[in-house]
Order: structure tokens, then C-alpha cells, then sequence
């Protein structure tokens, strides 16, 4: 869901857009006040980090095809051919 403002997002529990929408604002100051960026880099370096973490967290991770079967390993794949 798209959330308008923050608090918004804050009431509706919604962690990744509550800091999506935090490192938009700070982005914004940071482009407008350039006498500010000394203070605000570490903030906006702490809420990307906090944005990776939250959608890698969101992701599931594939371990199966499509068809929910797990796929076996084929070590021959992988043995160099021929010889040197």
C-alpha cells in the first residue's frame, strides 16, 4: 500500500514504507540545505541500510521450483571435460 506521510505509515505498522517515506525526507533536506549534509549522511546511510534489511527480510527465498519439488544436485555438471 502507498502511504501519503509518514505517520501514516507509522499507524498502519508498515516498517519498509515508514522508511521509505524517512529516506525521501531526509534526501529532500539533504538537496536543500547543503550546510546541513554533514549532519545528515550517517541518517540516510543508517535508513538505506535499514530499506535493504526490510526487503531482503520481505523476500522469500526460492529453494524449490515451481512446482514446490526441491531439485537435486548434479555434481557432474560441473566437472571440468577433457583433460589438459
Amino acid at each position: 500500500m502507498i502511504y501519503r506521510t509518514l505517520n501514516e505509515a507509522m499507524e498502519a505498522g508498515d516498517d519498509l514504507a515508514e522508511a521509505e517515506i524517512r529516506y525521501q525526507m531526509l534526501a529532500e533536506v539533504f538537496t536543500d540545505s547543503p550546510q546541513l549534509r554533514a549532519n545528515l549522511a550517517p541518517a540516510l546511510e543508517r535508513t538505506k541500510a535499514e530499506i535493504l534489511r526490510l526487503r531482503a527480510a520481505a523476500k522469500p527465498v526460492p529453494s524449490t521450483t515451481g512446482d514446490g519439488k526441491v531439485v537435486p544436485f548434479d555434481g557432474a555438471r560441473f566437472q571440468k571435460m577433457g583433460s589438459a
